[in-house]
């Protein structure tokens, strides 16, 4: 390969390495917010724990809550975050709008993206809008296609979050 093969295949090297840095910069913000919000629940608890200091159960009661802090933050997946709409409504016009264009249903008109629709016709949008139509997005139903090895979780989570405020908004 010579340099011109080289030269070829660069800007698409630039933009994953590119990609790669910017969800590595993403991923650490959610890991250092998430690591501040367990930090101010320790710190309230480790008040109540002092509190008891008299009781022989205090670090079985210490252990038991950092074990349960470790597996809570451990097993969060980072996929699961709450997702960025703006970066969704790009994601939606690329792969999204030409089925449901202002959060219509071009195949079938009732199930729209409509907040109302949304509850009526996707399990779960009551208890959890976000994870619901991510779950949708991910796994397709009917003549909606998976988009699981389409597109990233990120970005599954970034169409979702557009979706959730569009929807609440009334498209």
């Amino acid at each position: 390969m010579g340099i011109n093969g080289i030269n070829r295949y660069y800007p698409r090297v630039k933009q994953l390495i590119l990609d790669f840095i910017i969800e590595s910069l993403s991923l650490t913000r959610c890991l250092l917010t998430r690591l501040a919000q367990y930090s101010k629940i320790l710190a309230r608890y480790s008040v109540d724990l002092f509190l008891l200091r008299n009781i022989p159960l205090k670090k079985l009661l210490s252990f038991v809550l950092l074990g349960l802090l470790f597996f809570s933050f451990a097993l969060q997946s980072p996929a699961l975050a709450d997702g960025d709409p703006a970066k969704g409504a790009q994601v939606f016009s690329a792969y999204c709008a030409s089925c449901h264009i202002g959060g219509k249903n071009v195949v079938m008109a009732n199930k729209t993206l409509k907040k109302e629709a949304l509850a009526k016709y996707l399990k779960g949008f009551s208890e959890d809008a976000q994870a619901a139509i991510t779950y949708q997005v991910t796994n397709g139903k009917g003549a909606m296609p998976a988009f699981k090895g389409r597109l990233k979780p990120d970005q599954i989570e970034n169409v979702a979050a557009y979706v959730v405020d569009k929807a609440e908004k009334g498209w």
